[in-house]
This record gives structure tokens, C-alpha cells and sequence, in this order.
């Protein structure tokens, strides 16, 4: 039927049927083109509500719909929506809408109704969010300089759905649920977790409030119990200029905004830096490294992966003295108050913006506790965050069985039994 898609008959049982998916759906429809205003009458889905498959609800902008437009633009539940204008990662996305809400949806977006007589919604809206299906519509995916454009008459042609029987594919979209609720029972652990930690910096990295009396002692962004003290950065650390000078093999590290120092080739799948690494810094490990230019989004990190890495020449790299703790500092340097500190620094003037030298840098403030306290501190939040890593693996571990299990199950090669008497009858 069409050279872009992989999937051809001989590759599906012999009881199942391959078509463009133009020929399961009874109509698509592009969103409106209204503006979106604060207390509009009508809450409307945006590119930004199409997450993992779903439609999601929880934070939608809102715009102003005639009565006549609203039988038009509302969703049904069971529609299927694609994100047809998007960067060419994210172009393509589809998510199921499966609320009985009165939402509308937006222009970038296109409405797919399903024919219900050939497939069951749940699982069209699996097999379009699948790996074979994704690598079509990404084909036929027009690209500009910024952005890619769906054309849903191409899309309808020429992706191929695999279509089993009724009962079969609803019991297949069944069995794919229990691992999405998995993954939303996980996820929404994690969203707790990540609060209380939040919680839990602020209240033991700039002193319990408690413990904040009059003799407090403060700066413009916090202020910090009395025995605490409030040093310069550069009292208790020391930039580090080390060159790879002699191009040794040694890991290349990049900096990110959540999870700090990671290693380049794994993070980024693929090499970002210079094949020559001679001017590449050395960051030994109980370093600390961040991007000079860009501190202001976070980027700051804690070598702890191998005895010696190298990053970027455009990276401060600096190492502290034994009247603080690393474990806390990196915290305190991660946290919400050190972003807006960060932010606050760097804009101040044209000629800094998004820049903070280490001549700079080392004038910030910092809280600092007796090293004990410093030490505890960095105990109870290090084993929240522990807590925290360990659901996000277990979350990324259902992710991959879930598009392992879709790969079997939506091409055949694995079969749900389904009660035979009850589909003859």
C-alpha cells in the first residue's frame, strides 16, 4: 500500500486486516483559530496537553467560543487528537481524550474520530503512538527551519494500522492500560516525593524556621539561623584551571539543569564535543564543574563518576576547602533560592547576561551551618532524593516493557486470547 510504512501483510496474522487509517476514521478536523484569553468561557487543549498518549486536563488556557461554534470544537470522549505542527520530535504526538469535560481543542491540533465499527479508540491511539507507526508519520512530516508539519491527508493515506478483531483489539488496549496505570501511579509518587523534597531544602538548607530569631543573620535572598554563618563562596572554594593539554582519552562530561555532571556520549546518545579535547578542562572527581554562560538555567554539577573528566573550556571548574561539605554545598547550589540568586546575577547588565565568571561567582553567599549539621542536612536529602531516582527507574522500567509488550502485541506476534464463544455470539 506504501513504501513509507514498514509493515506489510505477510508480517500480521492471517486473520487480520492492514489499512491507511483514513479508512477507520469517519472524520478529521482542525482546532480553532480563536485566542486564547484569561476566563474565556470554554477551557481548550493545546500541544503542550498531549503527554504520553493522553489528553490531559489538569492546566488548560482558556478562550471565548460562540454556542454555534462549541457542538464544533468540543471533544468527545474517545476522540483522538495529533499534534500536527511541532518541532520534528515532537510533531506527530497523539493522545486519546477520555473525559467527559466540556473542552475545546486548538488549531495546531487535529481531531481524529474513529469509526468504531473497525477499532476500539484505546487501541488506534496505542498503535499510532508506537514506534512503527511514529517512524511513518515522521516521514511524512514536512520540515521547516524550527518546526514540521503534519498534512493529515498524507497521514491518512499513508500510515497502515494493523486491525485485528474487535474484541481482540480491546482486549490488547486492556492489557497496555495496566501498565499505564502503572506509570501514572508511579509518576504521581514521584510529584510527591519531589514537593516534599522541595519542602525539605527549604526547611534544612537555609535554617528551620524555627530557628530564625531576631539575631538571624541575613542576606537579601535568606536568612539563616544565628549560629549558622553567611560566607563568600570563594572563602570556602577555589577555581581549578587544568587543560587536557595532552589530549588524553578521558571521558567528556555535560552539564544539565536537573541532573548536573552527566556523561556526554550516554546522556546525549551521539557526540556534541570537539573530536579534539586538548583545551577541554579537567575535572577531577569532588570537583565541581558548571557552565559559565549558561548558570543561570541550573547547569551547575558535582563530579562523582570518574577519578578524572573533562568538560567544556567554557565551564568554571572549582574545588572547596574542608570547612563545608559537598553533599549540602551542591545542594544548596541546586536549589529554587540558588536558581533565582543564579537568574538575579547574570541580568543584571547586557554585558553579564546569562554569563557568572568565577570572579563573580565566588562573591555570592553562602549559608553555612557547623560541618556536622552540614552533614546531616545532607543525609536526610540525599536520601529523599534517592527514594525519588529509584521510582523514576522503576517508571523508565515500565516505559520499556510497555513499548516492548506494544511491539508483540500490535503486530501479532504475540496474540491475547479472547473468549471465543463470546465473539461468535
Amino acid at each position: 500500500m506504501s513504501g513509507l510504512n514498514s509493515l506489510k501483510y505477510e508480517d500480521i496474522p492471517s486473520a487480520w486486516r492492514l489499512l491507511p487509517v483514513g479508512k477507520v476514521l469517519l472524520d478529521t478536523q482542525y482546532g480553532t483559530n480563536e485566542p486564547a484569553v484569561e476566563g474565556g468561557n470554554t477551557r481548550v487543549v493545546g500541544m503542550k496537553d498531549i503527554q504520553e498518549g493522553k489528553v490531559l486536563t489538569a492546566d488548560l488556557t482558556s478562550l471565548n467560543l460562540l454556542d454555534t461554534e462549541k457542538e464544533r470544537y468540543l471533544l468527545n470522549k474517545g476522540d483522538l487528537l495529533i499534534n500536527r505542527t511541532n518541532s520534528y520530535d515532537l510533531v506527530g504526538k497523539v493522545g486519546i481524550f477520555a473525559s467527559d469535560e466540556q473542552v475545546a481543542f486548538a488549531s495546531y491540533l487535529v481531531r481524529l474520530t474513529v469509526d468504531a465499527t473497525q477499532t476500539c479508540p484505546e487501541y488506534l491511539n496505542h498503535w499510532l503512538n508506537g514506534y512503527l507507526a511514529q517512524t511513518v508519520i515522521k516521514r511524512i512530516a514536512t520540515r521547516a527551519i524550527s518546526q514540521a508539519n503534519v498534512n493529515p491527508t498524507e497521514f491518512k493515506k499513508h500510515c497502515l494500522v494493523p486491525l485485528p478483531p474487535l474484541q481482540e483489539q480491546t482486549s490488547i488496549a486492556f492489557l497496555l492500560s495496566t501498565w499505564d496505570l502503572a506509570i501514572e501511579k508511579t509518576e504521581r509518587l514521584i510529584a510527591a516525593k519531589e514537593k516534599r523534597y522541595l519542602w525539605l531544602s527549604k526547611k534544612y538548607l537555609f535554617g528551620d524556621a524555627d530557628q530564625i530569631s531576631n539575631l538571624a543573620k541575613k542576606t537579601k535572598w535568606f536568612a539563616v539561623p544565628d549560629h549558622w554563618e553567611i560566607v563568600k563562596i570563594g572563602k570556602i572554594a577555589k577555581d581549578v584551571s587544568k587543560f587536557n593539554g595532552t589530549g588524553e582519552n578521558i571521558p567528556v562530561l555535560s552539564c544539565t539543569k536537573y541532573d548536573g555532571l552527566v556523561d556526554s556520549l550516554t546522556y546525549f546518545d551521539k557526540q556534541v564535543f570537539s573530536l579534539d579535547t586538548s583545551t577541554y578542562k579537567v575535572v577531577s572527581r569532588g570537583q565541581f564543574a558548571y557552565a559559565t554562560n549558561h548558570i543561570e538555567e541550573g547547569s551547575i554539577g558535582y563530579q562523582d563518576h570518574y577519578d578524572k573528566g573533562l568538560v567544556s573550556p567554557m565551564y568554571t571548574v572549582f574545588e572547596t576547602n574542608r570547612d563545608v561539605d559537598d553533599s549540602y554545598l551542591y545542594k544548596v547550589l541546586k536549589s529554587v533560592v540558588y536558581l533565582h540568586i543564579f537568574r538575579a546575577n547574570t541580568s543584571s547588565s547586557v554585558a553579564r547576561r546569562g554569563s557568572l565568571r568565577w570572579k563573580e561567582f565566588a562573591k555570592l553567599p553562602i549559608p553555612l551551618p557547623p560541618i556536622e549539621e552540614q552533614k546531616h542536612i545532607a543525609a536526610i536529602l540525599t536520601a529523599t532524593r534517592q527514594e525519588i531516582d529509584l521510582l523514576k527507574k522503576q517508571a523508565e522500567a515500565y516505559r520499556r516493557q510497555k513499548r516492548g509488550l506494544m511491539q508483540k502485541l500490535l503486530t501479532g506476534e504475540w496474540r491475547v486470547k479472547i473468549d471465543e464463544e463470546a465473539d461468535n455470539g
